[in-house]
């Protein structure tokens, strides 16, 4: 145990003179280093039992930070980007051919209620050969094409069905994420209006400012519902018709001989009123044009009188 100890005060020694005269030490080779290096570690790794217990023990090494490897793939720390369903707008324009156009657009009506939507417009026509009501539907999309094909039960004869999708995703995002803006811009002039606007021209030009932003809010907000209610509910204008047999149209009214007379009488009056009134609105006028005649009366009747 004595050696022990005494190794350990000698390679304590013999560091304290390495570190303070180094140009003294040319003789103390590498080798000596590694040497004297292994022995000062085997006197710290000591057994417990060998080993005084008034020394200190050695401080544990700190825990070495791993890297990682070249081929190791780095964890993606971005936040994922919300997705956002494909915005779409249904449309189908319609027209079919039915045995009685009635009856259908009571059927058609009835279907409507039953996937979930209602009928928004209805316009009956009739012609010389033909009865026609034009329905507007607005269905849920999701029950877009089941309603179509339900309608398309009442059918004998299909002249045309157009479908169109328009795909507002890209007008929806970029009108979501500017209201977003703008709303964070209208918190924080509210936020100066109450703490920091001090002066009355600082609370006006703060209100002013507020009151732009939200009539754009307020736009943004009615063209997002705009989108909102189109997408969820598509549109559906069908157009019902039947063939009737051809039928000439009636005669256009016509009035009779009494009242074409009384009508010529009021147009008469009518006329004689604006001539008068006419005639008071330019009194100056026709004042001058009275002198202007009597003068010219006066001197041609003066000249004739000087030739006789």
């Amino acid at each position: 145990m004595k050696n022990s100890i005494f190794v350990f005060a000698l390679c304590q020694l013999l560091l304290l003179a390495t570190a303070c005269n180094k140009s003294g030490n040319a003789d103390f080779s590498k080798g000596e280093m590694a040497e004297y290096d292994q022995t000062a570690s085997t006197a710290r790794a000591r057994p417990t039992e060998e080993t005084p217990q008034d020394l200190d023990e050695a401080p544990p090494a700190p825990p070495q930070q791993t890297q990682p490897q070249p081929n190791q793939p780095i964890p993606d720390k971005q936040p994922a980007v919300e997705k956002i369903a494909r915005q779409i707008i249904k449309t189908a324009n319609y027209r079919i051919q039915v045995k009685d156009v009635n009856a259908s657009s009571r059927q058609a009506n009835l279907l409507a209620t039953q996937h979930g939507g209602y009928v928004s417009d209805s316009e009956l026509t009739n012609s010389s050969y033909e009865t026609t009501n034009a329905i507007t539907i607005r269905v849920p999309a999701a029950r877009f094409d089941s309603l179509l094909d339900d309608l398309g039960h009442e059918a004998i004869f299909t002249q045309y069905k157009r479908i169109t999708s328009q795909d507002v995703t890209e007008e929806y995002v970029d009108i979501t994420i500017r209201l977003k803006t703008k709303i964070a811009v209208r918190d924080r002039y509210v936020d100066i209006l109450r703490t920091k606007a001090k002066t009355v021209k600082d609370v006006l030009a703060a209100e002013e400012q507020i009151r732009i932003i939200q009539e754009e809010i307020e736009a943004k907000e009615g063209r997002l519902r705009y989108l909102k209610d189109q997408v969820g509910m598509s549109t559906i204008r069908l157009e019902l018709y039947q063939e009737i047999e051809f039928r000439p149209e009636p005669n256009a009214f016509r009035e009779s001989f009494w009242v074409k007379l009384w009508t010529g009488l009021q147009n008469g009056w009518s006329l004689l009123q604006g001539i008068v009134i006419f005639f008071i609105n330019i009194w100056p006028l026709v004042i001058l044009f009275g002198l202007f005649w009597w003068k010219r009366r006066w001197v041609w009747s003066k000249i004739r009188r000087k030739q006789a």
